[in-house]
């Protein structure tokens, strides 16, 4: 089996976003932060810089991505178990039968155990077989002999990126009103609990140029390892499958779907800005973040530096890089196995038709 990967970076820019709020104080609901180590390069001057900045985390970007799965899972007729339709993604990590009517031939709980003990890869492939969700997200299943898949998503925080010698961010805290003074007559009141006809609270919002990345290792979506033969074996809609995650990744990208939360009222304005994606067999070649400014020259010159290292050990990696210019320069776009195209249109169908060429 010569093992496909996927790895992208891209730039998003997002304003007038509560994607990911973690706590309130008082009144104030607080953004999500995180404390990094920026390069800040002015001319030929190069420094590093410690920033507390905006963040969204990767939980948030991978809840999107798998609800996006079970969305598109649905609508092309695949697999997706019950907890994970409905957006809670606990696959099968509660050990009650209510948790295993989905799984076919398992027989509730004492049934997959019994399953688990003789082989934990027939047992693997029963959840793999119940729910396409699981089969790219992972799951751990906490059995007497536990039963678990590695997750075949990497995904990483969205984090502001450098531009011009600047981390593109900022911060806002928003004022709002609640007014319901015909509610408030009817609440029950005493002296020690009179409500108000107005509520006061105040919500930190920001905008940001966001750099996002995710690995996908293509080659193990539908994939199962069959112990009898000593092999992995495919399952047999595993195509539909290897579709169906890459159409949710692109509709992420596209902000189609609610990445974070708070979208009811603060739904971002959302547009890709720029990308890379590197498709490689048999060995992954990973993609620069795209934190700083250079991201895809750097990309395509660590693809086919590597590659080159690989032929030196006797390893022929085939690989193809996929860029959205956008508004940045790329001085290597015209390099061989390099594609480049101006609109993300154009760049989501091809992420998804070169992810299924390299998926095998």
């Amino acid at each position: 089996m010569r093992g496909g990967f996927l790895s992208l970076s891209a730039r998003v820019v997002v304003n007038a976003e509560a994607m990911n709020m973690v706590e309130a104080i008082g009144n104030v609901v607080r953004h999500r932060k995180a404390t990094l180590v920026y390069r800040i390069r002015e001319g030929q001057n190069e420094r590093y810089e410690i920033r507390t900045v905006p963040v969204v985390s990767g939980e948030a970007l991978r809840h999107a991505v798998q609800k996006a799965l079970a969305e598109v899972a649905e609508g092309v007729g695949l697999p997706v178990c019950s907890w994970c339709r409905r957006g809670e993604f606990v696959k099968h990590g509660v050990v009650l039968d209510e948790f295993f009517r989905d799984v076919k031939d398992a027989g509730g709980v004492a049934g997959f155990e019994k399953e688990a003990e003789k082989s934990i890869y027939e047992a693997e492939r029963l959840i793999l077989e119940s729910c396409v969700v699981e089969d790219v997200g992972g799951f751990l299943i906490p059995t007497r002999v536990p039963v678990k898949r590695t997750s075949v998503l990497e995904v990483g925080y969205m984090v502001p990126a450098v531009e011009g010698g600047r981390v593109l961010y900022g911060f806002d805290v928003q004022f709002h009103v609640r007014h319901a003074p015909g509610a408030q007559q009817k609440a029950p009141q005493s002296a020690q609990n009179v409500a108000a006809p107005q509520s006061v609270y105040n919500i930190e919002s920001s905008s940001a140029v966001y750099a996002m990345a995710v690995n996908v290792e293509l080659w193990r979506i539908g994939m199962w390892f069959d112990e009898g033969s000593g092999q992995y074996a495919a399952l047999g809609d595993r195509d539909k499958r290897v579709h169906a995650a890459l159409l949710a990744l692109a509709a992420v990208l596209s902000g189609d779907v609610r990445t974070g939360g708070h979208w009811s009222s603060y739904r971002p304005l959302w547009r890709l800005e720029s990308a890379v994606a590197v498709f490689s067999r048999p060995m992954p070649l990973s993609a620069a973040p795209a934190v700083d400014e250079d991201y895809i020259d750097e990309t395509i010159s660590l693809a086919r530096a590597k590659a080159e290292a690989y032929k030196g050990a006797g390893i022929n990696v085939e690989y193809k890089v996929l860029v959205l210019r956008g508004s940045r320069r790329c001085q290597l776009c015209g390099s061989d196995n390099v594609e480049a195209v101006d609109a993300a249109s154009d760049f989501v169908k091809r992420l998804v038709e070169l992810g299924v060429q390299y998926a095998g």
